[in-house]
């Protein structure tokens, strides 16, 4: 449990040293204030919503939709194909740890890096509800962290299809422009293939739309999550199987 409870820490370290995963965290603590500021501004112009008791949920699918695939696509370039085109990733093997630790690791400081965001992006759409007059009853509260813990794990089943991908590259770069690719081209697929949106992790970035809604059945909220831990599970797998094999 040591080596894991320090692998863990090690990957967590190394991603508070990147740049790129700091100016990430300030940029998404900026961005709801941003995005306050300009629905205040534009509201009586274009009849937009303005920030109401739902605001942190309105913006939870710009989050989960455009930025936090980002980030998961910038760290993912870093701790796979940036670490074997850097020869880093050798480093990490020579240790007294196995491939699986390495992998398993290195997937759960993503993971914690996900929640962290997430966390950051509903605290400061909160904060910006009270700047802005507006007060939230108990249920509401409720609502906004079932939604966010919906995304969350949208957000890691997407992630673990990223990081399958991401064993077929060793230059982040390439990996960037083909996972950014990949993404966009899975998200305009459903309008030309509507079977292919029930099958595909990339359309279940609003997923915690679903947890909302009144007309929802329960059934098909455990459909819909049964489907989210397989993938989860199924890339996974597959990522490892290709880690696992890998020259690095």
């Amino acid at each position: 449990m040591h080596k894991w409870s320090a692998a863990y820490l090690n990957e967590l370290y190394l991603m508070f040293y990147r740049k790129k995963f700091v100016m990430y965290a300030v940029f998404s603590a900026i961005l709801p204030i941003l995005l306050a500021i300009s629905l205040q501004a534009l509201q009586p112009l274009l009849g937009l919503f303005a920030v109401s008791q739902s605001f942190p949920i309105e913006m939870l699918s710009i989050y989960t939709g455009i930025w936090i695939p980002l980030l998961i696509v910038t760290i993912t370039a870093d701790l796979f194909p940036g670490e074997v085109g850097s020869r880093t990733m050798k480093l990490a093997l020579l240790r007294p740890n196995s491939r699986f630790q390495v992998y398993g690791m290195k997937t759960a400081a993503l993971i914690t890096c996900i929640a962290a965001i997430l966390i950051v992006l509903g605290a400061v759409s909160s904060i910006c509800n009270l700047f802005a007059g507006t007060t939230s009853s108990f249920t509401e509260i409720i609502g906004m962290l079932k939604a966010y813990v919906a995304a969350f794990i949208s957000m890691v089943a997407l992630s673990s299809l990223f990081i399958f991908v991401s064993q077929f590259f060793k230059s982040a770069s390439g990996y960037m422009v083909f996972a950014l690719i990949l993404f966009v081209a899975a998200k305009i697929a459903p309008f030309l293939l509507h079977a292919f949106a029930a099958f595909s992790p990339t359309s279940y970035t609003d997923w915690h739309m679903l947890w909302l809604s009144q007309t929802v059945s329960a059934g098909k909220l455990f459909t819909t999550s049964l489907f989210l831990f397989s993938s989860c599970i199924l890339f996974m797998a597959l990522g490892y199987y290709k880690f696992d094999r890998k020259e690095v």
